[in-house]
């Protein structure tokens, strides 16, 4: 393994630990919008084994959370043992694995922590929905809100975006309000009883995005 990222950003920044092999210890800042991962030279953290690929995975960061996908390797890439097979969310505690190399990953800012991430459920064929278990009783607005975040989880989707996904008959005429108030009842259905919601979260200036564990 070659070129560490050095920690020039502040020390609450999200990062990959090594947890094994010659480089166990060192760390990896995750500063970009996007953080590419493989043998090749031109990635940004470069592991060199044979059972990596040139462009093995990447990790995506919006400013909040660090999601991982693997892009296309020969060997796919593993988190907590299991092998990716769609973009996926980042916890503190996850164990990121690339061929033989175990990375922990590390977010000291997240509010996460100690959570229980509510379990969502989304049946698309009878169109219910459960969190942890228990029904929620969505409007057809607010189901197809949720169909779509979660369609697009993978990505930040704009108020605009929303607005003509959610409201094709207006052609584009929807106001930043009206999505904001969805929105709003969306999560107080979702998550009822938490300060804030970890499902569907703000980026403030940017869109909203469903967290998906």
């Amino acid at each position: 393994m070659t070129r560490p990222l050095k920690p020039r950003t502040s020390r609450l920044a999200p990062r990959l630990v090594v947890e094994n092999g010659l480089s166990k210890g060192d760390e990896y800042i995750v500063r970009k919008p996007v953080t590419l991962i493989g043998r090749n030279e031109s990635c940004d953290l470069i592991v060199s084994d044979p059972l990596v690929s040139r462009r093995h995975c990447q990790i995506s960061w919006d400013g909040v959370y660090c999601t991982v996908e693997d892009l296309g390797s020969t060997n796919g890439t593993f988190v907590n043992g299991q092998q990716l097979t769609m973009a996926y969310a980042l916890r503190p505690g996850d164990r990121l694995q690339v061929a033989d190399v175990v990375f922990h990953f590390a977010d000291p800012q997240a509010t996460l922590v100690g959570h229980k991430w509510p379990k969502l459920k989304i049946e698309r064929t009878t169109k219910r929905v459960s969190v942890d278990d228990e029904l929620v009783e969505l409007s057809t607005k607010e189901y197809a809100l949720l169909l779509y975040l979660d369609e697009h989880s993978d990505r930040i989707c704009s108020k605009e975006e929303l607005g003509k996904a959610i409201w094709p008959e207006y052609k584009g005429d929807v106001f930043d309000y009206q999505v904001e108030s969805l929105i709003k009842r969306l999560r107080q259905k979702l998550e009822p009883d938490a300060e804030e919601s970890h499902l569907v979260v703000t980026l403030r200036g940017r869109g909203y995005r469903l967290i998906k564990p």
